[in-house]
């Protein structure tokens, strides 16, 4: 069972749910290595589970004291018409263009 259950409707009314554990481990990765992809959370290739996901993180970064990284949710589109997300902190991960290849390198597409 969830410690945190709270649920997002989409238009096409599918519930989206978020483990506090998985927030946890989230903020983890992203102290260590500054980002987080599907390779780490596949739910993270439905881009709505993502986009919620992000705010998670974002909120729970925000109840730390001494803590205000700024986290940020992006979309890329890969060769062959993929589109993958990632989220990252942009204090280490300075450009778009960053994180699009970490992105591309962690679940090794081509970017464009």
């Amino acid at each position: 069972m969830p410690v945190e259950t709270k649920t997002k409707v989409h238009e096409d009314s599918k519930k989206l749910v978020y483990q506090a554990s998985d927030v946890q481990k989230a903020m983890a990765l992203i102290r260590a290595q500054g980002y987080v992809t599907r390779n780490d959370f596949s739910q993270m290739a439905d881009a709505d589970w993502a986009e919620g996901f992000n705010e998670k993180i974002e909120a729970a970064f925000a109840k730390v004291e001494g803590e205000d990284p700024y986290i940020y949710f992006e979309q890329f589109d890969f060769k062959g018409g993929d589109i993958d997300s990632v989220i990252f902190d942009m204090d280490r991960v300075k450009t778009r263009e960053h994180a699009l290849t970490l992105l591309a390198d962690a679940i090794h597409q081509t970017a464009y």
